[in-house]
């Protein structure tokens, strides 16, 4: 349910944004498969149809990727999910000026477990 409210969240700050080409990639394999199927769960149903319009109107993916190609993604999240708050931006945080270059650089990244 996270994740498809931080899907629906980023449609409408796309659209806000007037943004014309969108693609969307998470690491929730079971949120990406719920939206490309249609099958949207009740509880965001409304919230869903409020953004539909929006998606139709422009071109759009959404795919999944594993929780390591998406290091920028993920340490927003964590971000987000220690400060318990949410925030925009008009510059790239000092947190994650690092994770930028070394994303750019096509280096890997590993998770152990």
């Amino acid at each position: 349910m996270a994740e498809l409210a931080a899907f629906i969240a980023g449609v409408k700050e796309a659209r806000d944004l007037g943004i014309d080409k969108l693609w969307i990639e998470s690491d929730s394999a079971a949120m990406v498969v719920a939206i490309l199927s249609c099958k949207i769960p009740w509880q965001v149903l409304q919230k869903w149809w409020s953004i539909s319009h929006f998606l139709d109107s422009i071109q759009w993916r959404l795919t999944h990727c594993y929780r390591e190609a998406n290091a920028l993604a993920d340490a927003l999240a964590n971000y987000a999910a220690r400060q318990q708050c949410d925030r925009k931006w008009t510059s790239t945080p000092d947190f994650i000026t690092s994770k930028v270059g070394y994303d750019a650089l096509g280096r890997p990244y590993y998770r152990f477990t």
